[in-house]
């Protein structure tokens, strides 16, 4: 199979922050062994310390290594826990086929058996099954290779440097990062600790975080949703659950990349308090999501927990965040599809205040 690379950003400030370990692991589902059939034929560098760089897929509906000029918007979608980057990458580009100055694209975080399948050599990263979702390292390719690891979140931090690129995106004025489910939490943690925005910044270039029906949230503390006090917030008793504040649902044994900063949870909690952040739920969703104790301590279902952490926030910040936004799309269930393609949806990922 012959792959093209496309890029090589360059390694930069954070970039370079390079740690090993991983979060907390779930069992993988049946969907997660399976190596995933559809790579993309585009591939994307991501710098590692060194000078080197590991290589993943990344689809997209246009030449990477092509300049875009009238290209305003690009949307990066999340691949789904099973890595199928290519599902929401139809999704995506079918929302936007009508508006040629928006862009898509999906990097796809592989795992070994992937890279396994499609006879990948190790200069292409590869993840535990779970680990990506949260900011993890990738891994190395063989047990006695010690060679440099990439956070997925440094890949995303690659993108947004790749797409600050004023003589490639002259035009680019917005750049939404959308999940869903499982996956919209790859987005809020990374919206919670990003370290690779001052390029976007730098270049007038506005990063939005779509979080679409997450099943949790990080919190910066140890409060959780009092049982006692149905608007309150107390400090939850670990008895009913150890792990309850460990990443990804607290800042207990974060992912390295979400370390390196230094930076303390309090003080991530008013970083992440000015990002443009929509949290997208459908009116009609009432699934639990996940199950665990950790996720329960944050309330009993979506839309619940959506609920809690919104006031959790106005709570941590004194006031009701104003860069922080609900959009509830009416008549949506649990269908991502639907969700996207609802004006709610639409407005979210176009930037729009309100839906």
């Amino acid at each position: 199979m012959i792959r093209k690379l496309i890029i090589l950003a360059t390694c930069l400030g954070p970039l370079a922050a390079c740690g090993g370990g991983d979060p907390v692991l779930r069992g993988p589902s049946p969907a997660q062994l399976r190596a995933v059939e559809r790579l993309s034929d585009q591939d994307f560098a991501v710098p590692v310390p060194g000078g080197q760089a590991l290589l993943m897929p990344v689809f997209s509906d246009k030449k990477l290594i092509d300049p875009h000029p009238g290209i305003e918007r690009v949307v990066i979608g999340v691949q789904d826990p099973a890595r199928n980057a290519g599902l929401e990458f139809d999704r995506l580009t079918r929302l936007f086929a009508d508006q040629s100055s928006t862009m898509t694209i999906v990097p796809q975080f592989l795992a070994a058996q992937d890279t396994d399948r499609h006879r990948l050599g190790p200069d292409f990263a590869r993840w535990t099954l779970d680990g990506w979702k949260d900011g993890g390292n990738s891994r190395p390719a063989a047990f006695a290779d010690q060679g440099a690891l990439a956070s997925s979140f440094e890949a995303i931090d690659a993108l947004l440097l790749f797409l600050a690129d004023r003589q490639s995106f002259p035009d680019l004025k917005q750049v939404a990062l959308v999940g869903f489910g499982q996956t919209a939490r790859f987005v809020q943690l990374y919206a919670a600790t990003a370290q690779g925005l001052g390029a976007t910044e730098r270049a007038g270039i506005a990063v939005r975080f779509v979080v679409a029906a997450a099943d949790t949230y990080v919190y910066f503390d140890e409060e959780r949703p009092s049982r006692d006090d149905a608007t309150g917030f107390a400090e939850f008793d670990r008895r009913q659950c150890n792990a309850f504040n460990y990443w990804p649902y607290g800042f207990v044994l974060p992912a390295p990349y979400a370390s390196a900063s230094g930076a303390l949870a309090r003080d991530q909690a008013r970083v992440y308090a000015q990002r443009d952040v929509v949290y997208l739920i459908g009116e009609r969703d009432s699934d639990v999501g996940e199950r665990g104790c950790e996720a329960r301590a944050q309330g009993r279902d979506r839309p619940e927990r959506l609920t809690n952490y919104l006031r959790y926030l106005a709570k941590l910040n004194g006031a009701p965040v104003e860069t922080h936004r609900r959009f509830t799309a009416p008549g949506v269930g649990n269908d991502p599809v639907a969700l996207y393609a609802s004006p709610c949806g639409r407005a979210a990922l176009s930037g729009a205040d309100k839906c």
